[in-house]
């Protein structure tokens, strides 16, 4: 390695940069820092050494890491690169330079409409060779809009688990057509774009639809809300042997390593000690506004899951369940409705998250799944009990101890949880804060930080119909 910059552990963990003519509704991604860029990319390809979980005199818990660093003055360094921001079809100017050892690229995958059968790449730079003079590339963005990672595919997978990877998102020109609303895709399926119409609209949806938000003081919502949840794994020891040595690092054995090094109780071997969500892990990305969606009940949230690494996460989800609508760029025509999913290495999978009442808060409005009275259709309460969130009953009064309320998403994969092999709930884990409620346009509650005196036999909100949602999906949902 030439140098080990100290990367400073970001408040948000993302940079995004929009690139071109970007329509406004882009710029309203959820990210620390975002760059309207009309004269092209920048990137660097550089390496540094960053705080992890925790930091301190006794442990150092610090990565060795290569990466795509942006070259604009306010965008810091940070593994995954940062995200690229674009329209689909729209021209990007591209200029990288590599400042390590070996040969290095950026590369973007194309869509295989065949299974089995590889896909034609979208862009590849081909060797960008150490120290050489800065090359700029024309590519467009991709014709088909949805998720996609940019990575070096070059001695695959060491270059990209080492760190050179990041998102690339590709939203539709069109806005809407007909009465249709607005979808990630330029071609959704028909399900896919009756349940982007049914939310907002329908009984089992109150609220706003994804392409609907609101500027209102107090109330403030932005359309198209989107996240993004970047996976990976990494290992300090490998890392820092590949960084050391000279030339090549062999990748059936950094593989070897990464996934079947030997037991050591001394972490003193090649297996991963961090599991990060865009770049970070543990209360550092569970209490990360920019990954987390903090929004009301009723402001659906599109979140785009990817995977970088070499793990299989099975993420789970807590308050809501969640629709699949595109899994590696294919628009899904049996949207299914679940609360886990397999996220297996270098998948890039839609949900759409409806942000229903969570079944645990008092729902005396009638929104969201829950039934009135705090009892499931068979009778009995909910579950989780509803003294988990300090909530009492009759309708007399309402006390909900904190605001947000915290969900998490955790990973099935249990040692994905732990960091360094043992500091527990310090590793993979996300989440969805609910801040209140909205049950339509401009009418919204804030979930209160003090108990609420309600009137006799009354609501301050009204129901925005005189039915209650439907206690079972759509049929044209699959629930399994």
């Amino acid at each position: 390695m030439k140098r080990r910059d100290f990367l400073k552990y970001g408040a948000a963990g993302l940079t995004a940069i929009c690139v071109g003519d970007c329509a406004p509704w882009l710029l309203e991604s959820e990210a620390e820092a975002q760059r309207r860029v009309t004269r092209g990319i920048r990137l660097r390809i550089t390496d540094g050494i960053k705080d992890m979980a925790t930091s301190n005199s006794i442990n150092a818990a610090q990565c060795y890491f290569w990466l795509y660093k942006a070259d604009e003055p306010d965008l810091p360094a940070e593994v995954p690169g940062p995200i690229i921001f674009a329209t689909a079809g729209e021209q990007i100017q591209l200029t990288l330079s590599n400042e390590l050892d070996q040969p290095h690229a950026f590369f973007i995958p194309g869509i295989s409409r065949s299974p089995g059968l590889p896909a034609r790449p979208i862009f590849s730079s081909g060797p960008i060779l150490p120290g050489a003079p800065p090359r700029t590339f024309r590519m467009r963005a991709p014709l088909t809009p949805g998720t996609y990672m940019y990575f070096d595919n070059l001695n695959a997978p060491v270059n990209r688990v080492m760190g050179l990877h990041g998102a690339l998102v590709v939203m539709p020109r069109v806005r809407r057509t007909g009465r249709n609303r607005m979808t990630p895709y330029a071609r959704p399926t028909r399900t896919v774009q009756q349940l982007f119409n049914d939310l907002g609209s329908t009984a089992w949806f109150p609220g706003f639809a994804w392409d609907e938000g609101d500027p209102g003081a107090g109330s403030f919502s932005p359309a198209f809300r989107q996240y993004i949840w970047l996976l990976h794994q990494a290992s300090p020891n490998l890392f820092a042997e590949v960084g050391d040595f000279k030339g090549e690092f062999n990748a059936g054995e950094f593989v070897r390593r990464f996934l079947r090094d030997e037991f050591s109780p001394t972490n003193n071997n090649g297996v991963p000690q961090y599991f990060t969500i865009n770049g970070q892990s543990g209360h550092f990305a569970h209490n990360n506004p920019y990954t987390n969606p903090n929004n009301r009940a009723g402001e659906p949230v599109l979140i785009r899951v990817l995977n970088a690494g070499l793990w299989t996460h099975s993420l789970h989800m807590h308050a809501n369940h969640f629709y699949v609508t595109a899994i590696n760029g294919l628009v899904q025509s049996n949207v299914i409705w679940l609360d886990t999913f397999d996220i297996h290495p270098m998948d890039m999978v839609d949900w759409l998250v409806p942000y229903h009442r969570p079944p645990d808060i008092p729902n005396l409005r009638g929104i969201g799944r829950s039934d009135p009275g705090l009892t499931t259709t068979r009778g009995g309460q909910t579950w989780p009990p509803i003294e988990e969130i300090n909530s009492r009953i009759p309708a007399a009064g309402l006390s909900v101890q904190l605001s947000p309320l915290s969900y998490p998403m955790h990973d099935h994969s249990e040692p994905s949880q732990t960091s360094q092999g043992g500091n527990y709930n310090m590793g993979l884990i996300a989440g969805l804060n609910f801040t209140g409620e909205r049950i339509g346009l401009g009418s919204v509650v804030n979930f209160p930080h003090q108990p609420i005196k309600l009137p006799p036999g009354g609501d301050p909100v009204s129901p925005p119909t005189g039915t209650h949602p439907p206690t079972s999906p759509p049929p044209w949902f699959d629930r399994s």
